[in-house]
């Protein structure tokens, strides 16, 4: 089948990251990363997307450009002769400044429809005399340019986001520049590539334009089958969760029985997040592993059969103070990783002793309706952390997981209907019907945090 091609290059100044970038797009650890410049000495050609009618999106990454302020100079002096650069014979080697620029330019002139243009955003866009020079030798080639914010702070909101675009766009919004949008190699999200798909369609003329309304759903789809994997992956945790019993062993003191098995419901919960981190991680084509452990109350069981409320000790699903959170820590010998201290301090250490107590007589041990709550905030988080780490960052850690919590959090409060809904259900015994109940709340948490950060992508999700 015949389709059409839309060309896009990948422009700017060297060491900006137009690799990091070009991996992230393509989820695939292609050409080379070093903090280095002109890393890259060839244009190479790179495939994004193909719909069913045969249409490519092709992507170039180029070499970078070297001293453009004089570069430019040099350029003027001949009259602006880009013919001058293109044509002469540049050796990488002794000329490698000119060389990358001659293969960038000519890689924008020749191959490609539409340029992206990337800078580093951490610049102050009023000095950056070096993207003022090489838009100006952009310009001399009449393509539509889109300037791209890489190297953004680490975990900026959107607030900040908007901010630099509008920064960016006051001091660069004119031709060639098309139109300005933070896109970080590092840490962006699946929304932010499909924004800028759009993007590059409203830039662009027939029949490049139709082919960019058949090549956007065909990488919003799989993106949407990611975010449906994932959603499943969060789904099974909270499932599994929701059901996990444990039986007090007999023949043992009360309250080490308890403690028993309050700490093997802890060793499976924390297998099962693990689980869900490496499946998260799997899911968006990334390699690595999540270092933090669950830092939600573990101390919120319950004795099965009981109907908790969050008003309860710990058997109810309230945080045990932090005096018995460390006896129980201490007691589980370190199984607990010291997560019944942090977060045990919201009652006292006679109240979080007093469920003990309180549930002695109880034969199973499970895990309260408030403590799966505080589990799917804590999920949504990991999912968050895990989506917008680009593969050009290498590895995935879970440096960022923190920075999500809240927006996590709050997600999970403004979504209390669904959230409550989940509840009420808890003790659900039609397995199919409590999926239902649980995947819906996933579902309404997850998108609700992702709608806060882009409220732009309604059509999106």
């Amino acid at each position: 089948m015949s389709g059409t091609d839309v060309r896009l290059a990948l422009i700017s100044h060297t060491n900006v990251g137009k690799t990091s970038l070009t991996r992230t797009l393509l989820r695939s650890d292609v050409g080379e990363v070093v903090d280095a410049p002109h890393t890259t000495m060839e244009n190479s050609l790179y495939a994004l997307a193909e719909s069913p009618e045969g249409d490519r999106l092709l992507l170039w990454d180029t070499p970078g450009f070297g001293d453009s302020l004089k570069l430019k100079q040099r350029l003027d002096k001949r009259g602006s002769a880009i013919g001058w650069l293109i044509g002469e014979v540049w050796d990488r080697v002794t000329d490698r400044t000119l060389y990358s620029s001659q293969q960038a330019m000519l890689a924008a002139r020749d191959l490609a429809d539409l340029l992206l243009y990337q800078v580093n955003a951490a610049e102050d866009p009023e000095f950056a005399t070096q993207v003022e020079a090489e838009l100006a030798m952009l310009a001399w080639l009449d393509k539509p340019v889109i300037l791209l914010l890489n190297q953004l702070p680490p975990h900026s909101r959107k607030a900040e986001r908007d901010a630099l675009e509008q920064r960016w766009r006051e001091r660069f919004g004119k031709a060639p520049v098309r139109t300005v949008l933070a896109l970080d190699a590092h840490e962006r999200s699946w929304i932010d590539e499909v924004r800028l798909l759009a993007a590059v369609s409203e830039q662009l003329e027939e029949p490049q334009r139709d082919a960019m309304a058949r090549l956007i759903p065909a990488w919003q789809a799989e993106a949407l089958e990611r975010f449906r994997q994932s959603i499943d992956a969060v789904t099974d945790l909270l499932m599994a969760t929701l059901r996990d019993r444990e039986p007090l062993a007999s023949g043992q003191p009360a309250r080490l029985a308890r403690l028993g098995a309050l700490r093997r419901l802890g060793q499976r919960l924390e297998q099962n997040v693990k689980r869900l981190d490496a499946t998260l991680i799997g899911i968006e084509g990334l390699e690595g592993d999540s270092a933090k452990r669950i830092d939600t109350a573990l101390t919120a069981t319950r004795s099965h059969g009981d109907r908790p409320t969050p008003l309860q000790g710990a058997a109810g699903g309230a945080a045990m103070g932090a005096g018995a959170g460390a006896a129980i820590d201490l007691a589980l010998g370190g199984a607990s990783l010291g997560l019944f201290t942090a977060l045990g301090a919201s009652l006292s250490a006679a109240a979080g002793w007093s469920w003990c107590q309180r549930a002695v007589d109880k034969r199973t041990l499970g895990w309260s309706a408030p403590f799966v709550e505080e589990l799917l905030a804590e999920a949504t988080a990991r999912y968050l952390a895990v989506t917008h780490h680009g593969r050009g960052r290498g590895r995935y850690r879970d440096a960022a997981l923190d920075s999500w919590r809240e927006l996590a959090d709050t997600a999970a409060k403004d979504r209390q209907r669904d959230v409550n809904a989940l509840l009420a259900a808890f003790d659900e015994p039609d397995e199919a019907q409590l999926r239902a109940v649980t995947r819906r709340a996933v579902h309404s948490v997850i998108t609700h945090a992702l709608l806060t950060e882009y409220p732009h992508a309604e059509w999106i999700l």
